[in-house]
């Protein structure tokens, strides 16, 4: 069986391919690739902020960089495949520029600002959207949902709020 999806990470960030963050981000999306199947291995590459300002600008029309971008190739594929070739159904783009501001001002970790746009990525590419309230809260959730499963320790650091 090929493997739901394959991670990319950037060149310049070794950071980013430890065991832990490959682990952690692995698992989360297997568990929402087995509650949301795909048929298809999905490409997740983790990239710059320029690179999502092209990417926006070309397909959206958007001339500005995004945290992330799913783009099916479902359609259009042949509907009988040979076995033995790997169908891809989708790609996802993540900017860890994004993710690491991002991060920061919700006093969470990289990693799970990461998996927080990695889920809604492979939601997206599951059929999901989130053009009305009701459908936002239920995308929302849904990550929620799924990071709690797959909670890294909590690294955060602890407000004043929260003493």
């Amino acid at each position: 069986m090929a493997e739901p999806f394959h991670l990319h990470f950037p060149d310049d960030r070794p950071d980013l391919t430890t065991t832990f963050v490959s682990q952690y981000l692995d698992g989360l999306g297997k568990s929402v690739l087995d509650a949301h199947p795909l048929n298809g291995t999905i490409e997740i590459v983790l990239t710059s902020d320029e690179e999502l300002e092209r990417l926006n600008t070309n397909f959206r029309g958007v001339n500005k960089p995004t945290d992330v971008l799913s783009f099916s190739l479902q359609e259009g594929q042949p509907l009988v495949v040979a076995e033995s070739e790997e169908r891809t159904a989708g790609e996802i783009y993540i900017s860890v520029e994004r993710a690491t501001q991002q991060a920061a001002s919700l006093h969470v970790t990289l990693w799970e600002e990461l998996g927080r746009l990695m889920v809604h990525g492979l939601l997206h590419l599951a059929g999901y959207d989130h053009d009305t309230e009701e459908t936002l809260r239920f995308m929302e959730g849904e990550t929620e949902s799924f990071l709690r499963r797959h909670n890294l320790p909590d690294t955060r650091p602890v407000t004043s709020d929260e003493r």
